[in-house]
C-alpha cells in the first residue's frame, strides 16, 4: 500500500511539475503528443486563466441614466457601486447583484452581437435586464427613457472601447 502511494504520489507531482514547466519547454515538446495533451490539461484545469486568457486582461463596464420628470439623469455605474459594497461590508447579496448585472449585460449584448438592435429589445433578456434595472436601481419606478452604455476595458493598453449603446423608451 505504501508503494502505491509513493507512486501515485510522484505521478502526480511529476504531472504538476509538467504542467508548470509547459511554457518554458522548447517548441518542439510543446508540439509533441505529450506537450499538447499537457496545454489541454493545463486549459482543464485552469492553469492559464490568469495569464493567457483574454478575459483575464479585460474588464466591462456599464452605464446607465434615466430620463425622468422632464430630465436626464446623471450617468451612474452599473456594476461597480455594488462590488464597492461587497468589498466594504463584505455583504454578499451585493455580489450577487452584480453578477447578475453583469450576466444580463452580457447575454444582452450577444443578442445585439448576432440579431441587431431591434431584436434585442424585443428579446426576453432585454426585459429581464430592464426590470432588474428598474427595480433595483430605480426604486422600482418605470422612467419615461433609459440609456445603457457598454464598455469593455483592455487592461494592458487602457483603452476603453464602447461595444454598446442604445436608448429606449419603456
Amino acid at each position: 500500500m505504501k508503494r502505491f502511494i509513493t507512486i501515485t504520489t510522484g505521478c502526480v507531482f511529476l504531472g504538476y511539475i509538467m504542467l508548470m514547466a509547459l511554457p518554458i519547454m522548447p517548441a518542439f515538446f510543446q508540439n509533441s503528443f505529450i506537450g499538447k495533451t499537457t496545454k489541454k490539461a493545463r486549459i482543464a484545469l485552469g492553469f492559464t486563466v490568469l495569464f493567457i486568457s483574454k478575459s483575464a486582461s479585460v474588464s466591462k463596464s456599464v452605464s446607465y441614466r434615466f430620463y425622468q420628470k422632464g430630465k436626464w439623469q446623471q450617468s451612474q455605474l452599473l456594476l461597480e457601486p455594488f462590488f464597492d459594497h461587497y468589498k466594504t461590508s463584505g455583504d454578499f447579496s451585493s455580489l450577487k447583484h452584480c453578477r447578475l448585472d453583469s450576466y444580463l449585460m452580457m447575454e444582452v449584448y450577444a443578442v445585439y452581437k448576432h440579431k441587431g438592435i431591434e431584436k434585442m429589445l424585443k428579446s426576453d433578456v432585454y426585459s429581464e435586464f430592464k426590470s432588474h434595472l428598474f427595480y433595483r436601481h430605480n426604486q422600482d419606478t418605470k422612467p419615461d427613457s433609459l440609456e445603457v452604455s457598454y464598455y469593455i476595458k483592455d487592461s494592458k493598453t487602457k483603452r476603453l472601447n464602447l461595444l454598446l449603446t442604445f436608448k429606449d423608451k419603456p
